[in-house]
């Protein structure tokens, strides 16, 4: 076992502890398998490239020269350096999403939630808390979802949909000739593909780009 890789290992399980983060978890928002981060926990594999690091970094909600200085590759910042409060900003919640059969929107603000500003593309944000397991493991019940208000995504991606003009949900969006199918994440058969054309309308809301939820 290279003893560098070892170090590195133990550092971020240590972080993940304090976190109070699970492996499921961390691996879930690293977007990676439980396996993987297993491994390089306890050293079996070398430190990933920059682009793993990155990964790791959002996965444990950290900065990502944090990771970096983990792994040999960003000289140690100094202690005194100050923490700069302006990188979050504060994002409204705007009620209850379902991740299931729709659900009725709720427009009003619920709350905040703090977020890094660099994870926030240019235009109008907004959280939606997620009711249901048909996005899962994606996305648990009860999880924080960050919308980016759009009225178009690319093929595969994950939006907020309104459907009969007063019903959210969220899906995976898939086009076919000219029809959109919202498919669930979750391959019970309790879950099943939503279609939208001319006789069953809807309208995209916004991208979700990223997700928070608590153990």
């Amino acid at each position: 076992m290279n003893d560098k890789n070892k170090k590195f290992g133990q550092k971020i399980k240590a972080l993940r502890k304090q976190k109070g983060f699970s492996v499921r978890q961390t691996a879930l928002q690293a977007r990676m398998s439980n396996s993987y981060l297993s491994q390089i926990e306890n050293g079996l594999v070398n430190i990933p490239k920059p682009v793993t690091l990155e990964k790791l970094a959002n996965g444990l909600r950290v900065p990502v020269a944090e990771i970096l200085q983990f792994a040999g590759l960003r000289p140690a910042q100094a202690e005194s350096e100050p923490y700069d409060a302006t990188k979050l900003v504060s994002v409204p919640i705007l009620g209850e999403i379902a991740c299931g059969t729709p659900i009725i929107a709720q427009e009003n603000i619920e709350g905040y939630l703090p977020t890094n500003r660099a994870e926030l593309p240019a235009g109008s944000n907004f959280y939606l808390k997620c009711r249901g397991e048909s996005m899962a493991p994606t996305i648990p019940n009860g999880a924080y979802v960050l919308i980016h208000q759009q009225y178009e995504v690319e093929n595969g991606d994950i939006a907020a949909i309104l459907l009969n003009e007063n019903e959210t949900t969220l899906k995976r969006v898939q086009y076919q000739d000219d029809q959109v199918i919202l498919m669930p994440d979750n391959p019970s058969p309790a879950f099943q593909p939503i279609i939208i054309n001319h006789n069953n309308p809807g309208q995209i809301l916004g991208k979700a780009i990223l997700v928070q939820f608590k153990l």
